[in-house]
């Protein structure tokens, strides 16, 4: 049997007339070892994939209701409807709890269950290796991660569009949708596209690894969730150094407004030299002089902003999938030498 025969075998099923992948080898036994809370977590996520679709068209028509009621005036006196608040205000909290969740429930219980038990000298007994029963058992909770991400992740994705594409039109409903979803959208960074599959694949093999370490489940869920809240708060830090900011002068000593979808990261004054200054030389008023007269006696020449464009989204999307996904193969590497130290009986 070839290498790949050991793990993927092609069936064909009775009413499909077409060859078929299945697990086989040790990707069968991950499965069916945890075939019911697999399934489950998909089934959850289908179920919040579809409300998360519903909720789009609610925000999509609670806007267009209240631009048609509204008109060009953005401050009638209408409340922001509650389907607005659900998206901008509720949800995110949610999304910022799946990586713990995945860490706590999918990834500490991986290995940690089976020690535990003592379930791993079976597998190690019948001809699959140690290195083969963690890769093997990471493969499948993995793939069911990646099928769950893309459940969440696709829709909240669409409210992103969304959003960023009613800030950007004109007329009424340009104008209900900036003073609806005031702000950017950089805060469904972490849960759009490629980047919120891989945080939590990272949370997952985080998850994973901490149940090796450990050995015990209740233990490992703990130290696997504080372990998912660590990467994501170094990642939420990390993610404005990632790529390079830019600077904008301001040509009056009042900041500009910024662009659409511009995520401001701070601000302060350019002197003379070039150098910046986030202190303000100038009291509030300035006594008996005009703020700019101020300024020029101090050196400064005028205000900036430094932020981070809507061209850079993409950029960043892509930069900090690719470091999610490098941590993750650092954890499945680490995860593969350490089992060796796991004592068979």
């Amino acid at each position: 049997m070839s290498t790949a025969g050991r793990y993927v075998r092609w069936t064909v099923p009775r009413h499909i007339p077409l060859p078929l992948p299945r697990p086989a080898g040790v990707l069968w036994l991950a499965w069916r070892q945890h075939r019911a809370f697999h399934l489950t977590v998909l089934a959850l996520a289908a179920l919040a994939g579809a409300w998360a679709v519903r909720q789009h068209h609610l925000l999509v028509t609670a806007v267009d209701s209240y631009a048609a009621a509204c008109g060009p005036d953005p401050y009638c006196g209408r409340p922001v409807p509650d389907a607005v608040r659900t998206v901008l205000d509720r949800a995110p909290s949610v999304l910022n709890s799946l990586p713990l969740v995945v860490a706590g429930l999918l990834g500490a219980p991986l290995f940690a269950q089976d020690i535990e038990r003592g379930v791993h000298r079976l597998a190690w007994t019948q001809s699959i290796g140690r290195a083969e029963w963690v890769v093997g058992k990471l493969l499948v909770a993995a793939a069911v991660t990646v099928t769950g991400a893309l459940l969440v992740t696709a829709p909240v994705s669409w409210w992103w569009y969304a959003v960023w594409h009613g800030r950007a039109s004109t007329g009424s409903s340009g104008i209900a949708w900036r003073q609806l979803a005031a702000g950017d959208d950089w805060p469904f960074f972490a849960y759009t596209g490629t980047v919120g599959i891989a945080h939590l694949l990272l949370a997952l093999l985080a998850g994973a690894t901490a149940g090796l370490l450990v050995r015990r489940v209740v233990p490992a869920v703990a130290i696997g969730a504080a372990a998912a809240w660590a990467l994501q708060t170094g990642l939420r830090g990390l993610r404005p150094h990632l790529l390079p900011a830019g600077v904008r002068p301001a040509p009056t000593v009042d900041y500009p407004p910024l662009p659409p979808n511009t995520w401001h990261l701070d601000g302060g004054y350019l002197r003379v030299d070039g150098s910046l200054t986030d202190r303000i030389p100038c009291p509030q008023p300035y006594a008996d002089s005009p703020q700019s007269a101020c300024l020029r006696a101090h050196g400064v020449t005028s205000p900036y902003s430094r932020d981070l464009r809507p061209s850079q989204f993409l950029p960043l999307h892509l930069t900090e999938t690719f470091l999610c996904l490098g941590a993750a193969v650092l954890l499945a590497v680490v995860c593969s030498l350490y089992v060796r130290r796991v004592a068979a009986r």
